[in-house]
């Protein structure tokens, strides 16, 4: 049979098998496999000190602010059993103003000033398209680069996956090579990356929180200190705009199982037809032909993905190469989708203030280094601790000192009580520290009388 007469049935068949390779058999409940899926992917990305956004999209960017309505502990524990803590809950999107002063000196021209993130989202104009496939040309060309490392996974149809990705291209590549189980790697390419300074964008939450202050007050902390609520806030996105997939035929063949079945890379090793000798030109010729077919097959496949719903936005399938065990894909996202993500959380304490910036990776790996404040006080002592150094009464600024002064002086006093512990934290973290409760009470009870600390 020649090579176009094969690759018809090929063709007619690639689509269904795709779509049905998006349904990973097995035992376990659908709900189960797309929670798997979920969470080895966010694996991967987690391990590139990353925290991962599921499903990618578009419309995450920093400044976006989040209400977390679960205990750090708690979204640990979310954290580690699906790889990715959801960004539902979305209550503000300050626009961030540090983006001159952060990439002036880099990725700003020095003539001029842009917009971000429109300018390098959108750099032809929101909403405008420039070229025939009815996108945005250069979208995050301006950005700065980011390397991501390649990943290396297993797959088994009927079995599950040990690292599964959301990209079109593993269960269309499974469907090529007609096997049903196959390792691969996975590269995130064209990968962009953009940010501002917690600084300047924590300055503008505090602005933006008091603006707010009645909501957020509705999530101030219980009584009995067993609800705490937290705003998050993006500070830096990641974003790609090309996965390539490579697999590699991994199934243990019984002999004869497949002989006569037609694989779709086996038309890189084709018979000619016996009328035709075999010269350079007819090798090359046959080649040529077969890797058209394998292109219209994938193709195919991956339109039959749409019509299932395909897992990422604006993704196109096309054919990288082929042989007879292998196969690699690019996927291509025009424009970029945005994969993970940096930020901090802050407590949201009495009547809608906000705490310290914490930064959520630290709060999600709680055995990260020491000296990051976590966990943040919201007990008694903590705010009686917190009134008396930061807002002195007026009886307490006499002879020409000001509020400043007496806060200055009060710390000090609190360094000196701590140097005498022989404590290894700072006065901040006395202050501030869910974990000094002990602490905070020896010193109120030690030195309120002399202080005039109220109890």
């Amino acid at each position: 049979m020649g090579i176009k007469n094969r690759s018809i049935d090929l063709i007619q068949t690639a689509s269904v098998i795709a779509v049905g390779a998006l349904i990973f058999g097995g035992c376990a409940s659908r709900e189960q496999q797309v929670q798997k899926v979920a969470r080895d992917w966010c694996m991967t990305i987690r391990g590139s000190q990353v925290i991962p956004v599921y499903p990618l999209t578009e419309d995450i960017q920093p400044g976006d602010v989040f209400l977390v309505q679960v205990p750090i502990d708690q979204q640990q524990k979310l954290y580690k059993k699906n790889g990715f803590l959801p960004l539902d809950n979305s209550i503000g999107r300050i626009n961030p103003t540090g983006y001159q002063e952060f990439y002036g000196h880099s990725f700003f021209p020095s003539n001029g000033s842009l917009v971000l993130p429109r300018d390098w989202i959108r750099p032809q104009g929101v909403g405008v398209y420039t070229n025939n496939n009815g996108t945005n040309t250069q979208s995050w060309q301006a950005a700065p680069r980011v390397a991501f490392p390649s990943y290396s996974f297993s797959v088994q149809n009927g079995a599950g996956l040990s690292l599964a990705v959301p990209v079109q291209g593993v269960p269309v590549g499974l469907s090529l090579l007609a096997s049903d189980a196959a390792s691969g790697s996975i590269q995130i390419q064209d990968a962009r990356t953009m940010g501002v300074d917690t600084i300047s964008l924590y300055r503008q939450l505090k602005r933006w929180a008091k603006t707010n202050q009645a909501f957020l007050g509705n999530y101030s902390p219980r009584a009995d200190g067993k609800r705490t609520n937290y705003v998050r806030v993006i500070t830096r996105v990641f974003a790609t705009g090309r996965m390539s997939v490579t697999l590699k035929d991994a199934s243990n063949r019984s002999g004869g199982l497949d002989v006569g079945v037609p694989k779709a890379v086996n038309l890189l090793q084709p018979q000619l037809p016996s009328e035709q000798k075999s010269t350079p030109e007819a090798a090359l010729s046959n080649y040529t032909n077969a890797m058209n077919a394998i292109s219209e097959m994938v193709k195919a496949a991956g339109s039959a993905v749409d019509a299932a719903g395909k897992v990422l936005p604006g993704g196109s399938l096309r054919l990288a190469a082929a042989s007879a065990r292998s196969v690699s894909l690019d996927e291509t996202f025009d424009p970029p989708v945005i994969l993970g993500y940096l930020g901090f959380d802050c407590v949201i304490d009495e009547g809608g203030r906000l705490g310290p910036p914490m930064p959520t990776y630290a709060n999600l790996q709680p055995n990260l280094a020491t000296g990051i404040v976590r966990h943040f006080a919201i007990g008694p002592s903590a705010k009686l601790l917190r009134d008396w150094v930061n807002k002195p009464k007026a009886a307490d600024i006499h002879e020409g000192k000001t509020a400043r002064d007496v806060t200055k002086e009060r710390e000090g006093k609190l360094r000196d009580w701590i140097q005498a512990q022989k404590g290894n934290y700072s006065f901040a973290d006395l202050l501030n520290r869910a974990d000094l409760e002990s602490e905070r009470q020896e010193f109120i009870d030690e030195m309120g009388a002399e202080y005039g600390i109220n109890q």
